[in-house]
């Protein structure tokens, strides 16, 4: 008993040091605290990629959280009335249930980030008219940079919301279960709209016609993208024996590196940049673009917590591709499905790429793009906290 009380003593003199040590002020019972160490962002690359440290450092550079970009928006009364009626949709299974929780849900797979990079080109890039920065000096990022930040997160979660709409058929849906998804379908359609508009009212606030052009034809892209390939009845993406990364590559450009290409380009036309500089804000954007798709699409081969076996995979993603380039059985399973890729056995499907060779294949694929973008920025930028903080967000992509 002696024991366990003299060690219960000794944990708590510990603590109590601690305590003291992080208040900076000396123990009274006598222990002497470590110097404080003053803690500066430092201009080296983390050793250690770490996602949410990458964010949540950058963020303090640019002055704010990003991640609440899209949700002044989506907090506005208009979408307030919204909220109220996707509680209707509680307990059914539409998809913009799950697009409104990726939206809240701050993580890994935050979504809120595209904001934030274009924050972060703009900084390291610099802005070559300071008149116009007014009380955003110290931050070194103009008003219509942040508003084209802001634009950028409310098109790309528009864009989500929409895709949320499921096609209704009587056959496939009973009386009950029809209404709900027909609800749902309004409120994606609506809420989804409403951000489009919002956006495009910010973007002619800009006053910029180039910005406007890049933004609009980056909008016009992701429908471009929804017709790519083949579809099942749900719209899906169905796989076929022709299928090539080239299919990938153009496909995902569209869908998602469109935008933050552009976005990059545009913030650097408002700062006033030349063309090629422009142009290396377009590489860089498309390249991380493409790396965060591909390490996207190897979540539920790398990240077995999240995405245990057996829950879908999307049939184009770049592990299914890289496979059927290698072993074309995977399409015995798709021809299985029938009109639904959902029918699938994706815990079949799981266990034979894993067999294989793609999952490496697709690592290197994602390791390449997020090269690229890293070889843009410290070619292009001087070394500054923002181009360390962009070094980071790439790093944290990389599959190792």
């Amino acid at each position: 008993m002696d024991k366990v009380a003299r060690a219960g003593w000794a944990l708590r003199r510990v603590a109590r040091a601690e305590v003291w040590a992080a208040a900076g002020a000396p123990d009274p019972l006598g222990n002497i605290p470590p110097p404080r160490l003053k803690r500066d962002y430092s201009t080296i690359p983390q050793q250690k990629p770490d996602w949410n440290r990458a964010v949540s450092d950058a963020e303090k550079i640019v002055g704010y959280p990003t991640s609440y970009l899209t949700l002044r928006s989506l907090l506005s009364d208009e979408m307030s009335n919204i909220a109220v009626h996707m509680r209707k949709l509680v307990g059914s299974s539409h998809p913009l249930l799950k697009t409104a929780k990726r939206l809240i849900y701050n993580g890994r797979n935050n979504m809120q980030t595209r904001g934030l990079i274009v924050l972060l080109i703009s900084k390291a890039a610099g802005h070559l008219n300071p008149e116009e920065l007014e009380q955003d000096q110290p931050a070194g990022v103009s008003l219509s940079q942040r508003s084209l930040a802001e634009i950028t997160e409310m098109i790309h979660t528009a864009h989500l919301i929409h895709k949320g709409v499921v096609n209704l058929s009587p056959t496939v849906f009973d009386g009950t279960t029809l209404q709900d998804m027909e609800f749902g379908n309004k409120i994606a359609i609506l809420s989804g709209d409403y951000l489009l508009a919002n956006a495009c009212t910010g973007l002619a606030t800009l006053r910029n016609t180039k910005v406007v052009e890049l933004i609009s034809t980056a909008i016009s892209d992701f429908m471009e993208a929804e017709f790519i390939g083949e579809r099942d009845n749900q719209g899906n993406p169905v796989p076929n024996e022709t299928i090539t990364m080239q299919d990938w590559n153009e496909k995902n450009f569209l869908a998602a590196g469109s935008l933050m290409a552009k976005s990059c380009q545009a913030t650097l036309v408002l700062a006033g940049h030349s063309e090629t500089m422009q142009m290396k804000g377009f590489e860089f954007g498309k390249e991380i673009a493409l790396a965060w798709q591909a390490y996207s699409d190897l979540q539920p081969f790398t990240d077995l917590y999240r995405h245990p076996p057996g829950t879908s995979i999307d049939m184009t993603s770049a592990p299914v591709i890289l496979h059927l380039m290698h072993d074309l059985s995977l399409l015995d399973f798709v021809a299985a499905a029938g009109e639904s890729m959902e029918n699938c056995d994706f815990k079949k499907i799981h266990q034979v790429i894993m067999s294989g060779s793609a999952v490496e294949e697709a690592k290197q694929l994602c390791q390449s793009h997020a090269q690229r973008a890293l070889n843009v920025v410290q070619e292009t930028f001087d070394p500054s906290d923002a181009r360390t903080a962009l070094e980071n967000i790439i790093n944290a992509l990389k599959i190792y």
